[in-house]
């Protein structure tokens, strides 16, 4: 119990911006607290007012006034009240000079300067990304790489296409990563969640509570890509089992070169640059989907803003002799 007293000690003295002692310290109204300068330069530098932590937005600017309590109080170990300036790896907790010998003997030690380093790279770099994501005009993509996502959406899982889902129109190959429409029937066996009329597929994992940025790859002239409950309908050519016609998915409409997006049989017609290549962001915490056009820029598309009330599983129609590819991203990307 002390040891994870000693955690939460570490971070409720800890800004999440800059990962050092809290300096002029403020609370927001979601209840987490940073030093007012970064936090002020973070909102500065975004179109929006939310918590670097938790995400909530604000509707408008919250008032910053310094939190006099965190302030006047030292960070100290509980145990031996002397300041924490040592991370223990092995333990995975701050602990002071006092705690190395004894109860640490033989673990793994960092400073904490260099915790916090660490730390501050990967909290800085979603912080820049998460700007970058919501700015109006498109980014260069060398800005925003994919490589950034994987190693900063820790959350990120591969995804892998449903062989019980897929129509049996559609082909699948590498490994499950890439379908195709070539006007072929394949005998897969009867499953009560395969697409039995329109030409679908959806991903194997649910993705809930989470940040995911996930990249592919098209061809032909008529495709889907989206997202949708488990509970969308399969059987049958009605709308309510086509990717966009319900209110159980979203996607991006890809047609001759042309965008749309669909949500409950609404389109919404995009006027944007084409890209055989799609980015698709999923920020639960935010209630956000944003599909994003990918070439030596990254164009923001469009983004849904609506409150997810299950897991979403990624999925795809395709329309004759069409194709989508699951990236596999590598350091040589883009």
């Amino acid at each position: 119990m002390a040891e994870g007293h000693l955690l939460v000690l570490q971070d409720e003295f800890t800004c999440l911006v800059c990962l050092k002692t809290l300096s002029d310290p403020v609370s927001i109204p979601c209840g987490h607290s940073f030093c007012m300068k970064c936090l002020t330069d973070c909102w500065d530098q975004s179109q929006e007012c939310s918590c670097p932590q938790c995400r909530r937005t604000f509707t408008t600017r919250p008032e910053l006034h310094i939190n006099t309590v965190l302030s006047d109080t030292e960070k100290l170990c509980e145990k031996h009240q002397k300041c924490l300036e040592i991370f223990c790896t092995t333990d995975e907790m701050c602990i002071c000079i006092m705690c190395v010998v004894s109860g640490h003997e033989g673990h793994k030690m960092v400073t904490l300067e260099m915790k916090r380093e660490e730390k501050q790279v990967r909290v800085k770099g979603f912080i820049n990304l998460s700007v970058l994501c919501s700015a109006p005009s498109p980014v260069t993509h060398s800005q925003i790489s994919s490589l950034i996502f994987f190693s900063l959406l820790s959350d990120f899982c591969p995804l892998t296409l449903d062989i019980n889902t897929v129509h049996r129109w559609l082909r699948l190959s590498d490994g499950n990563k890439e379908v195709t429409h070539d006007r072929t029937k394949t005998k897969y066996p009867n499953h009560p969640e395969r697409f039995d009329c329109w030409p679908q597929v959806l991903c194997r994992e649910a993705l809930t509570g989470t940040r995911c940025y996930w990249e592919v790859e098209c061809t032909g002239e008529s495709l889907r890509i989206g997202v949708a409950y488990k509970g969308m309908s399969r059987k049958g050519w009605g709308l309510d089992c086509c990717l966009g016609h319900n209110d159980k998915s979203w996607c991006l409409f890809c047609s001759n070169s042309e965008y749309s997006v669909s949500h409950n049989n609404k389109d919404t017609v995009i006027s944007a640059p084409y890209s055989p290549r799609i980015g698709v962001y999923l920020d639960w915490p935010a209630s956000s989907l944003s599909f994003y056009s990918i070439s030596h820029t990254m164009t923001l598309l469009h983004r849904f803003n609506t409150s997810f009330t299950e897991p979403l599983y990624p999925g795809f129609l395709l329309g004759f002799d069409s194709s989508v590819t699951i990236c596999h991203l590598t350091a040589g990307d883009h």
